[in-house]
């Protein structure tokens, strides 16, 4: 039998993580001692070592002996572009101070807005960079980035300007999301603000192609759930698709509006109700659970994740990376999703891979090792599966791949 060359084996895993599987809700389509073919940036089969090895030869093949394979990791939640931290803040929270006051006393987001907006677009493209490189060695080979730390409409373009410019320039798959309702900014009343978003911001987002999501902090404090809704309804009307912070520390009526409006996620959902979340299965609406945030705020509340699963629900897990929220890796996220959600190995690789491109709308494209899908992936130095959530993830990504192309060898940049 004569070999077809393809671009790219990878050979020898312990075990090789498709995604594919006749369980379409469950399953994660195990390989034993498996690799994958790629070619021209496409999957062509992922299968064992043997048939792969008597099916093709290759330009370059990458030894995957004593790993595991999964598809990329995909984050569908962070706030990336920024200036500045809030250090000092999360000491208030370690002495007990709440989220929303520090919020109300014109911290929290206000602080992070300040510093964008006099930060200047070289700094925030750098930094950004920098912070997708450290996504791209845990693994996360795409990555969504929202806006929402300038609050002006010009500081809001220049925001999404820059991320377009990463996207251009950073081998990750980034998909920017327009957040101008993150907060009310100072100075300004929220009467005046939500026009102004809808009127001026958003028409001029959508005419510059600038963003493929909108989202919202339906909040107390941020923006109600009528808020919350027109806003939204305006960014649908203008054809961007929709997502939400809903019922993060309070029931507002977050989860109420995304299925209302068949948004493609809803976030956080620590306080939505039963009613709410068995709607998502008829509505579609992705859960988005970032573990990591109700972490770092201190309060001892986690979402609902035994309950939506139990409901059929496709639960994807985000870092919600920003500067109240350190932290880039969706293998920490793993590692705390096992703990604190007490979510299992299957249930956590589903929401870091295509429950994940589900949220972000590219299911279709990446989020497992499907043939003719696009050649993101990741080799672990890890016995078998279950140590995602098991292990902290330090020092066990190898090789990252992203349409093929090698980006990532010994984990470390390459590309």
């Amino acid at each position: 039998m004569v070999k077809r060359l393809v671009d790219v084996l990878v050979l020898n895993s312990n075990e090789t993580i498709t995604i594919d599987s006749p369980d379409p809700e469950r399953g994660l389509g195990i390989v034993d001692h498996g690799g994958v073919a790629i070619n021209q940036g496409r999957i062509v089969l992922a299968a064992s070592t043997e048939l792969l090895e008597r099916k093709f030869r290759a330009r370059r093949i990458i030894d995957a002996g004593d790993e595991i394979i999964l598809p990329g990791f995909v984050d569908p939640h962070t706030h990336l572009v920024f200036a500045g931290a809030r250090d000092a803040e999360f000491q208030l929270r370690i002495a007990g101070v709440s989220y929303l006051e520090v919020l109300r006393k014109g911290g929290g987001i206000i602080e992070t807005v300040n510093l964008t907006r006099q930060a200047s677009p070289e700094s925030l493209f750098q930094s950004g960079m920098q912070r997708l490189d450290t996504c791209l060695e845990s693994g996360s080979t795409s990555v969504e980035i929202k806006s929402g730390y300038g609050l002006t409409e010009d500081s809001e373009l220049r925001i999404l300007r820059i991320v377009q410019r990463l996207k251009r320039y950073h081998p990750c798959n980034i998909v920017p999301t327009f957040m101008g309702a993150h907060a009310v900014p100072p100075g300004e009343i929220l009467s005046e603000y939500v026009p102004s978003v809808i009127n001026d911001m958003l028409p001029h987002v959508a005419r510059e192609g600038l963003a493929k999501f909108c989202d919202v902090f339906c909040e107390r404090g941020a923006f109600d759930s009528i808020e919350s809704e027109r806003i939204l309804r305006k960014a649908a009307k203008l054809g961007l698709k929709l997502k939400i912070h809903a019922d993060q520390f309070t029931d507002n009526g977050g989860a109420q509006v995304a299925n209302r409006l068949h948004a493609i996620s809803a976030d956080h959902l620590v306080h939505s109700t039963t009613e709410q979340l068995e709607k998502m299965a008829e509505t579609k609406v992705v859960p988005v659970l970032l573990p990591s945030s109700s972490q770092s705020l201190l309060a001892g509340e986690n979402a609902d994740a035994r309950g939506m699963l139990a409901m059929g629900l496709p639960v994807a897990l985000g870092t919600d990376f920003s500067p109240s929220n350190w932290m880039l890796g969706q293998l920490t996220v793993a590692a705390l999703a096992s703990r604190e959600l007490r979510m299992n190995a299957s249930e956590i690789i589903r929401g870091i891979t295509i429950n994940a491109a589900k949220a972000i709308g590219l299911e279709k494209r990446i989020g497992s090792l499907h043939p003719g899908k696009q050649a993101d992936l990741v080799t672990l130095r890890a016995p078998n599966h279950r140590w995602i959530g098991y292990t902290y993830g330090e020092r066990i990504v190898d090789n990252v791949l992203i349409e093929g192309e090698w980006v990532v060898r010994d984990g470390r940049r390459i590309l």
